[in-house]
């Protein structure tokens, strides 16, 4: 069964755009031991065997975009002699917050969450 969601959450990462290239660069094992983590992080979180695939996707992507040594959460701003870079959203990532916002619904809503 845990291979079976292993295989699912890299057929989702790789229908992320911005995940597939960092995915691709990855080595196996660093996958493999991401999601490992995710899915061991989504299952102490209180995600289920319904909804764990979607939220260690999610988990999995934040872990790669980590990883990736990406700046995409830093922010420029260029003045006529003045160039300022600073950091956006605290260092998190938008599978980060998509990932909490998942937790939050198994929270308030044990019923079902969705991606909205």
């Amino acid at each position: 069964m845990k291979e079976e969601m292993k295989t699912s959450i890299k057929t989702r990462l790789n229908l992320f755009p911005n995940i597939k290239a960092i995915v691709d660069k990855l080595d196996e094992n660093i996958l493999d031991s991401f999601i490992d983590d995710a899915l061991n992080q989504a299952e102490d979180d209180g995600f289920t065997e319904k909804n764990i695939v979607m939220g260690a996707t999610y988990l999995t992507a934040h872990f790669c975009h980590v990883a990736s040594n990406e700046n995409s959460n830093i922010q420029e701003q260029t003045a006529a002699v003045l160039t300022v870079k600073y950091f956006d959203r605290g260092g998190s990532d938008d599978y980060l917050i998509e990932y909490l916002r998942l937790k939050r619904a198994l929270k308030t809503n044990t019923s079902s969450i969705r991606f909205l």
